[in-house]
């Protein structure tokens, strides 16, 4: 067998792939889902639904009811809002459409590894800011950077992906303020916050603010890939030029307008889930191991030899999410909430490795 005759673009020869490791485990509490299943009378409401899909037929091109309920559940306008397959590809669209040859993105590390890797495949050039040792976005720096540089883009993860932390409405204020293009800002774990760390009050007052947001954390539905973004309608339309025919399946449609039907019920174990990241919290540092104030389902923690626990863990059947290779997290592991059970499990085998 010859080699290829065209080989990957030369901006790409140093990207890595994006992968999330996955390995067996009694509990997998490395990847941030829900360990919930949706409500049965949801599920048992798509079957029954799903049997009415012509599959022979494309979908509806525009997804008109999902659009409908959505803007209704969310009171926001259909024209500012846009529904992809899960948030990833709300910025594929976003950087293939404002993004691409000639534009920046400035990013804050660290951070959500896809917010790079998106618009580096969107021939986009990123700047990433450190952020500060709280993990927090350094004001400052950002705005001197945000003057100097002008990105066209930039994106701001609260709470942020792997620290947990949300950022001041007034860091976003100002962000807004300063950027010569977009703010986007990244919500997907924002269901697990307070209401009042949100930034979607914001929407009404700057038209170049961007809000992603997703069905895969508190929505229980990672499978389905359900991600939408609010914003001006103006912007939202633009979009339509790079999205492909047909993007979201019959099914997909089904579920969400089903999800969206039962939103009271699909929710109603966030506050659960927020408990127990609270707990794990707690206990790691009745052990004497440092976390990170988390606003999400998930919580960061440092330990002296990451690569010695992961393992440990993993032999005790207990999966978590490790950082190697990267300098601000190579002391950290991370851990998603979920079930009681879940988090009696990985602190009972944390308790052992520390005494090992």
């Amino acid at each position: 067998m010859t080699g290829p005759r065209l080989t990957v673009r030369d901006d790409l020869t140093s990207v890595e792939a994006y992968v999330s490791p996955q390995q067996p485990a009694r509990y997998r509490m490395n990847t941030n889902e829900s360990p919930y299943a949706p409500p049965p009378e949801l599920v048992s409401e798509v079957a029954r639904e799903i049997e009415d899909i012509a599959f022979n037929r494309y979908p509806d091109r525009d997804a008109t009811d999902l659009y409908e309920a959505m803007s209704e559940h969310l009171e926001w306008p259909r024209e500012g809002l846009w529904i992809a397959n899960g948030s990833n590809e709300v910025f594929m669209h976003l950087f293939l459409g404002f993004g691409g040859p000639g534009r920046s993105v400035m990013l804050f590390e660290p951070t959500y590894p896809l917010h790079s890797l998106i618009p580096t495949i969107a021939s986009t050039t990123v700047m990433g800011l450190p952020r500060a040792g709280d993990f927090t976005i350094d004001l400052d720096a950002a705005v001197d950077a945000i003057r100097r540089e002008r990105p066209e883009i930039v994106v701001v993860c609260s709470p942020n992906n792997p620290t947990g932390g949300c950022e001041p409405l007034g860091t976003v204020r100002a962000l807004l303020a300063e950027a010569p293009g977009l703010v986007v800002v990244d919500e997907a774990y924002i269901e697990f916050a307070r209401p009042e760390e949100s930034v979607r009050g914001l929407l009404d007052e700057h038209d170049n603010l961007v809000l992603v947001k997703t069905f895969s954390k508190a929505w229980r539905l990672a499978g389905v890939r359900i991600g939408y973004m609010l914003a001006h309608p103006a912007l939202v339309s633009e979009l339509a030029r790079v999205r492909l025919p047909y993007h979201l399946s019959a099914p997909t449609q089904v579920v969400g307008r089903a999800a969206l039907r039962h939103a009271a019920r699909t929710l109603e174990l966030v506050r659960d889930i927020a408990e127990e990241r609270d707990r794990i919290a707690l206990a790691l540092q009745a052990m004497g191991i440092l976390t990170y104030p988390s606003s999400a389902n998930f919580v960061l923690f440092e330990v002296d030899d990451p690569p010695l626990v992961w393992r440990d863990l993993l032999e005790r059947g207990v999966l978590v999410r490790s950082y190697p290779g990267h300098p601000r997290l190579a002391r950290c592991l991370r851990v998603t909430a979920g079930r009681r059970e879940e988090s009696d499990a990985f602190l009972a085998a944390m308790r052992e490795v520390a005494c090992d």
